[in-house]
């Protein structure tokens, strides 16, 4: 799995972990602990995140994510956060296989779909999806 695709998965785990957390995001994720109230995301999203914050941008994944945590419907802030995982993945091969394992550890699918503001999604193979938005072409069905 490459830096982008790698990226897709792991950033929306950073910001579930953000969103349950809140600003204490990283407090949170390095006490060690158990989080008994942690779902599978959040859990996963901890353990991508103590990964990330061991590696050299610490400080500014830590800064990101605690901004996602503050402001989670932010875009801006996620897209800061989306650029400083794309940074350090790319400047860290270790650091890449090391969340690439935790990935494959967690049964998760190597791809991620995000929609903002979209009507219809379709996401797989060799779907069929039409939408109609209004009257249908050929009248009411």
């Amino acid at each position: 799995m490459d830096v982008p695709e790698l990226v897709g998965v792991v950033v929306p785990h950073l910001t579930a972990v953000a969103g349950a957390y809140g600003g204490a995001v990283v407090q949170r994720v390095v006490d060690q602990s158990a989080d008994v109230t942690a779902d599978a995301g959040v859990g996963v999203g901890r353990r991508l995140l103590q990964r990330l914050l061991r590696s050299g941008r610490s400080a500014q994944i830590g800064q990101a994510v605690t901004e996602v945590g503050e402001q989670p419907d932010d875009r801006a802030s996620r897209e800061r956060l989306r650029a400083v995982v794309v940074e350090a993945l790319s400047e860290d091969a270790q650091l890449t296989k090391d969340v690439a394992r935790v990935v494959a550890d967690a049964g998760m699918p190597g791809w991620s779909v995000t929609t903002l503001g979209s009507q219809g999604v379709q996401v797989g193979s060799h779907n069929t999806q039409t939408n109609y938005f209004g009257p249908a072409p050929d009248g009411p069905r």
